[in-house]
């Protein structure tokens, strides 16, 4: 019962980071154009949301392959390895609180958040062109780096089982893209909502989520902070 709640809470967690990740005005404001101009959105689509994967994927493993307790364990005994693996977590805690104030202080220095114009596509824009789109919105971002690296730590603190860490993070994958293959399911199933779809990511993309930002950093924060704390080692 217990490992059933753990899997529930750690999912459920994996769900929020993907889909706060997707939220990016520049992924939403090339969705918008391309349901808007209805040229090829199924190949456009499916290019964009594996680019998206795909650079999703390259930061998971990366940050899996140089995370810093393996660093510790390779080179220190188990009582230093505990003290520093510690560390690691204290330290990332109290950098993620960092950005989370950094956050809050760009807001209340700046209320109203200024908002880039998204560059249009050309019409006959190539398929394949929006693949470097999702790459480029998956790896670059204030908030990427530290949901990759919490989605990294989530997985590995479920189970020892490379099987089940690839299936914890399928269901971040699912929700990361779900969402802009949902629409255009229901973009190309009910024409008539074109207008409303239109609207809805007009708001999204000029959507204000600094808030939300700095609030997933404090609390990623004091997750590592608690861990620093209370996690057995």
């Amino acid at each position: 019962m217990h490992d059933l709640a753990r899997w529930v809470v750690a999912l459920s967690t994996l769900v929020g980071f993907g889909l706060t990740m997707g939220l990016n005005p520049a992924l939403y404001g090339a969705t918008a154009d391309m349901l808007a101009r209805n040229l090829h959105v199924a190949a456009r689509m499916s290019w964009m949301v594996a680019g998206l994967a795909t650079g999703a994927t390259v930061l998971f493993a990366l940050l899996q392959t140089f995370d810093p307790t393996n660093l510790v364990l390779a080179i220190r005994g188990d009582v230093d390895t505990a003290l520093l693996s510690r560390a690691v977590d204290a330290t990332v805690g109290a950098i993620f609180l960092v950005l989370a104030a950094v956050v809050v202080g760009w807001v209340l220095r700046v209320p109203t958040r200024p908002v880039r114009p998204v560059r249009a596509r050309a019409h006959n824009a190539a398929a394949i062109s929006y693949f470097p789109l999702g790459l480029s919105c998956a790896v670059i971002g204030f908030t990427t780096l530290p949901i990759m690296y919490m989605t990294g730590r989530v997985t590995a603190g479920l189970t020892e089982h490379i099987g089940l860490r690839i299936a914890a993070y399928v269901v971040f994958l699912i929700a990361l893209v779900g969402p802009f293959l949902v629409l255009t399911w229901t973009w190309s199933r009910f024409p008539t909502l074109s207008g409303r779809v239109t609207e809805l990511y007009a708001r999204l993309t000029h959507g204000d989520y600094r808030w939300a930002s700095a609030a997933l950093l404090g609390a990623g924060g004091l997750v590592f902070i608690g861990l620093a704390v209370f996690a057995a080692r």
